[in-house]
Order: C-alpha cells, then structure tokens, then sequence
C-alpha cells in the first residue's frame, strides 16, 4: 500500500482514481461555495484531502518523466518520497485551516469581501 502511495502514477491509482479526483474536485468546487453554512465545512475537508492528493498524483508523473533525465534514475524514490512528505504537509495546513480558521472556502470567498473600514 505504501509504494502505491510513493508511486502514485503507477496502477489504478494512478490512471482512475486520478481521473476520478478531476471529476470530484471539477463538481465539489462550484458546490462548496454555493453551500450553506454546515456543509462548507464538509466540502471544506472533501476538498482538503482531494486536493493534494489530486496534486500528488500528478507530480508523480512529473517526477517520472524529469527527475531520471536531470539527476538520474536513482533520483526518482528520493523525490517521491519528498513529494510524499510535502503532500502530507499540505494537507495536514488545509485541514488545519478548516478547523481552526475560517475554511478554505471562507478564504477564498474572503478575497472578495472588501476591506473592513
């Protein structure tokens, strides 16, 4: 399950769930601003989670085809394993942010509130 998750551009991860995270996020996203107040928080977490992990799928495919080609084949576990560990933080501050603060939704609705006089 672990070398799933380090090379996640490889099986079924890699191809369907991928595929399936750009649906759920492409529907999600329009919903969760649209929401009311007790179910932003559960978009707010759905999207926590599908986030990062929708971008940890793809760097692995960058990592796949750039990595061995500037530093070596031997590079590639080295950089997945740091995607890894930058995926989990990432998702680890969205989480935060949705329970301590105001939510990623409330974050970004806030970019278009205007300045408090």
């Amino acid at each position: 399950m672990l070398s799933q998750i380090i090379k996640a551009d490889h099986g079924f991860l890699g191809v369907r769930f991928y595929h399936m995270l750009n649906l759920g996020l492409l529907g999600l996203t329009p919903v969760a601003f649209v929401a009311p107040q007790p179910l932003t928080f559960v978009c707010d977490m759905a999207v926590a989670i599908a986030l990062p992990l929708h971008g940890h799928i793809g760097m692995n495919y960058v990592l796949t085809d750039y990595v061995p080609k500037v530093f070596g084949k031997a590079a590639r576990g080295p950089a997945r394993i740091v995607m890894l560990g930058i995926t989990t933080m990432t998702t680890a501050g969205l989480i935060k942010l949705n329970v301590q603060g105001p939510g990623i939704i409330g974050t970004l609705k806030g970019l278009w509130k205007p300045p408090a006089k």
